[in-house]
């Protein structure tokens, strides 16, 4: 039987995974029927990136369709294969299991490309979890939302409750459960901080990007 977190997947991040760099490309939801997915600003603001593939090429930021774009679909392994019953006992899904929400970050989570398919759950990050962030970056809104290209005014909001501030929060849970991606982020937009500032922000997300990769190789 599947994970009961599985059930609360509402889209799969993309990244991009080159030696130890790890850029955040963009997000797949759906909506209804409709298929959406939206690359990252800071990801076509790069130099030397790529596109999921030629049908999602980099000239647009937002793509939909009625059918699960190619670049996705061409993960998901084919239920004829022999292993796929493997596959799904190996990520905790029923075999079954027919829902791309799921299967992309799961059987399909790494494929023959560099980029890496992670779920996204609901209110998986909270207004609490964004000022406790900002805190331990020891940023003022005005300097959070600017180096992670946000609005200072929604941030206010989120963190006052005076609004869901869903947007907001999927992105900084980003920032939050993966310090490498606001590492870039940082090194990206930074510049607007105090010289010594950056240097200490850099330093803390250092630190929890070291911190995340001893537990994954715990």
């Amino acid at each position: 039987m599947p994970s009961k977190n599985l059930y609360k997947i509402i889209g799969v991040q993309v990244f991009l995974e080159r030696r130890s760099i790890r850029l955040y490309v963009g997000l797949l939801k759906k909506v209804n029927k409709t298929f959406l997915f939206e690359y990252a600003k800071s990801y076509l603001q790069r130099r030397g990136v790529i596109s999921l593939g030629p049908e999602m090429p980099l000239t647009r930021r937002s793509y939909q369709s009625d059918t699960l774009f190619i670049p996705f679909a061409d993960r998901i392994p084919c239920r004829e294969n022999p292993a796929y019953v493997d596959y799904c006992k190996a990520t905790g899904i029923e075999v079954a299991e027919t829902d791309p929400l799921i299967l992309l970050p799961t059987i399909a989570h790494r494929g023959p490309s560099s980029f890496i398919f992670e779920p996204l759950y609901e209110d998986s990050f909270s207004s609490k979890d964004l000022l406790e962030f900002r805190q331990l970056l020891d940023l003022s809104v005005k300097e959070f939302a600017a180096c992670f290209e946000l609005s200072p005014a929604a941030i206010t909001r989120v963190e006052r409750n005076q609004s869901t501030g869903r947007e907001v929060l999927k992105r900084v849970g980003i920032y939050a459960q993966y310090p490498n991606v606001a590492l870039d982020q940082l090194r990206l937009r930074g510049g607007i901080l105090h010289a010594d500032k950056y240097r200490k922000v850099e330093r803390l997300l250092i630190d929890k990007c070291r911190a995340a990769k001893g537990l994954e190789n715990s």
